[in-house]
């Protein structure tokens, strides 16, 4: 029995409709099972912001400092002047122990002449106080500045599901466990020199003028532009 005529014409507009239909739909994304499978997802390294702190007791020595005392100071001075975020601040504690309390006041005026002397302008370095815990509390005097920091939101070693096979952690999905590629993140988040160098890449620096032309020299003259080394330097296995 031949189907009418009006009913096969029909078919094929009904197939290019779903057809189109079907090209304006978004493509939805591979995700393999619950969690990314990709590490820098579910550990991502973030870039906040820190403090760098110093805790003196002062009390020896000139000005009130002793001599590892003033090598500390000068020490946390250079590390504001590489990666400081904010001004340095002098924290002189109050209603501690009396004579501690005199000495951190005389101590917090000889570290502000220290940071001076190192070239760190008056404007950078602002002084404040802090209430001690008890009469009796040796406060110390408290340096800090901000700076920026790169760590991971969360802390490694957690396992929330079971890494073997079990229906619950889909076994057999060949999943990348939850913990995988924590500690990597961690590690490279605690090498890196500059936090800022996880926002954007360092200008290129200048080519040294001095071995351009060296090259460029040799180059002329028809000789090797490598570098020679001597040979006592090399080691060889034998």
């Amino acid at each position: 029995m031949r189907a009418p005529l009006s009913l096969v014409s029909k078919v094929p507009l009904v197939l290019a409709a779903a057809l189109a239909l079907a090209g304006c739909s978004s493509p939805k994304e591979d995700i393999t099972g619950s969690l990314p499978d990709d590490y820098r997802m579910r550990h991502p390294i973030n870039v906040t912001r820190g403090a760098a702190t110093l805790d003196l007791l002062p009390g020896g020595g000139p000005g009130g400092l002793t001599d590892r005392q003033v090598g500390d100071i000068q020490f946390f001075g250079s590390d504001w002047q590489r990666r400081g975020r904010g001004p340095l601040t002098i924290q002189v504690p109050t209603g501690g122990d009396p004579l501690s309390v005199r000495q951190s006041a005389y101590a917090g005026k000889e570290i502000r002449r220290i940071f001076g002397a190192m070239g760190i302008p008056a404007k950078s370095v602002r002084t404040m106080s802090y209430p001690a815990d008890g009469p009796s509390h040796l406060a110390p005097v408290r340096l800090e500045f901000p700076v920026l920091e790169a760590k991971l939101p969360h802390a490694c070693g957690q396992w929330p599901d079971d890494t073997g096979y079990s229906p619950e952690s889909g076994g057999l999905e060949n999943r990348q466990h939850w913990n995988f590629g924590c500690a990597n993140q961690q590690n490279l988040a605690a090498q890196v020199e500059d936090p800022e160098d996880f926002i954007r890449p360092r200008s290129e620096t200048a080519a040294s003028a001095t071995r351009r032309t060296d090259v460029i020299r040799k180059y002329g003259k028809g000789e090797p532009t490598v570098t020679a080394y001597p040979k006592e330097n090399v080691e060889t296995n034998q």
